[in-house]
């Protein structure tokens, strides 16, 4: 299992908001490293922990930004930010009372909603911006 390497293609091109999403990569990194010296399982509490708090800010502040370029999308974008805000809290509830979670399937959450939401959804955002 290997690292997410921050590229060009999750780079949208609003310096701001590549650095929070470098820093929710570097959160899915420090699950992968935990994992590598056998303490996943112990980490993914305060991880979740983690990610609740920095999604809601970033979530918060790319909003912000978006309504203040009209951006188009962003009622979908609310939508996604919602739904994704809904599987990490159901994921920290499991973990808070006692169901055991799989690092594996927590990373695999992780990097299939980050990378993607990344790629596609919030890849719009930084093109509309350069139209602007």
């Amino acid at each position: 299992m290997s690292q997410i390497d921050w590229t060009d293609a999750l780079d949208i091109g609003l310096p701001a908001i590549d650095k929070q999403h470098k820093h929710l990569i570097s959160l899915s990194n420090s699950l992968i490293q935990a994992m590598c010296n056998g303490m996943g399982a112990d980490v993914l509490e305060e991880l979740f922990k983690e990610l609740r708090d920095y999604t809601c800010t970033h979530f918060a502040e790319e909003e912000v930004y978006m309504e203040s370029i009209d951006y188009p999308q962003i009622e979908s974008q609310k939508a996604a930010h919602i739904q994704l805000t809904k599987d990490v809290d159901q994921f920290r509830e499991k973990l808070m009372g006692g169901t055991t979670v799989s690092p594996n399937e927590a990373l695999d959450f992780i990097n299939s909603w980050m990378v993607n939401h990344i790629k596609t959804m919030d890849a719009h955002i930084g093109v509309y911006a350069k139209t602007l």
